[in-house]
């Protein structure tokens, strides 16, 4: 528990379209769980509610808050209320106030801080070291920079708010539900970052992921998809990134490297049987995509997570 919780410190009053969503989040942070013996910062995430007023002792910079021996993370913090900097190095600090936010690449030339003219700042912050989700996030602030504004009712704002309850109360089922919600915020900057998805991108993800589930072992063809839906390869391809954001192979390919996961932690099946049981070719080729999308073997994967 944080001394600069929201709920100890006063704070700037937040838009009245703020306020409820605020108050929701402080009230989680008064009930907060010790949690189970595997949730750490690296194996699950870490965050909180804060006030910040006083602008000579709130100041970070993204090239001196870790030493060389720290794993890279990201940070994503979001205003409700008041105001703060942000800025990169060699240019403008720019104000992040109600409704905005930023994500910080650590290690990045970046700093952000509590300016002198502001009355405090009160936001949201979670910390993610997962290696494959940190890359995505990289590669999208490479994108289209580390600044976001989203709404009330956004699912941004939603995943995060889920986020910050799930810091405190730990109300999660296993790591794995851990995960998918650290996916799930992912995709939901993703998709704003992109623009605001369509509301069929949200049912096609859903019915594809219960397809290969019910069938984990059946290798399904982007093809076959495509077939299904009257268009060529190419087309299906086009319109499934343009409603969800993704290409259909790489989320296919997620939904296994999940289903995997879960097994590699929850039972000591050999590798042969997982990449069998989840779609893969082979061990080899399982192993293959596993390192390249998680960074790091299954073998080293299993062991740190259990």
């Amino acid at each position: 528990m944080s001394n600069v919780s929201a709920s100890r410190v006063q704070g700037p009053e937040p838009p009245k379209v703020w306020a409820s969503r605020l108050k929701t989040l402080v009230q989680s942070t008064q009930h907060a769980e010790e949690g189970p013996p595997w949730w750490t910062p690296v194996n699950a995430y870490f965050g909180n509610v804060e006030t910040q007023t006083d602008p000579h002792s709130y100041h970070w910079d993204g090239m001196k808050r870790v030493s060389r021996r720290d794993l890279p993370l990201v940070f994503f913090q979001f205003t409700f209320a008041g105001f703060g900097q942000f800025e990169l190095y060699g240019r403008p600090p720019q104000r992040i106030s109600a409704g905005s936010g930023f994500f910080a690449v650590v290690p990045s030339r970046h700093r952000y801080y509590l300016p002198p003219d502001s009355a405090g700042w009160t936001f949201a912050w979670i910390g993610i070291y997962h290696p494959y989700l940190v890359r995505r996030i990289v590669k999208q602030v490479q994108l289209t920079g580390p600044i976001v504004h989203a709404a009330p009712g956004s699912a941004l704002v939603k995943r995060l708010s889920r986020l910050i309850r799930g810091v405190f109360l730990k109300d999660y089922r296993d790591r794995y539900e851990v995960e998918s919600e650290l996916l799930a915020f992912t995709h939901a900057y993703e998709r704003l970052a992109q623009g605001e998805p369509r509301p069929e991108g949200e049912h096609l993800l859903q019915q594809l992921k219960d397809r290969i589930l019910e069938q984990p072992r059946t290798r399904l063809e982007v093809s076959a998809l495509a077939a299904e839906h009257g268009s060529s390869r190419s087309a299906f391809s086009h319109y499934f990134r343009e409603h969800t954001g993704f290409a259909p192979a790489r989320f296919m390919t997620e939904v296994r490297l999940q289903a995997a996961a879960r097994l590699l932690v929850s039972t000591d099946l050999p590798l042969a049987r997982i990449a069998q049981d989840c779609g893969f070719a082979n061990a080899n080729h399982f192993g293959k995509v596993f390192r390249r999308y998680r960074q790091q073997s299954a073998g080293a994967y299993r062991r740190a997570l259990r």
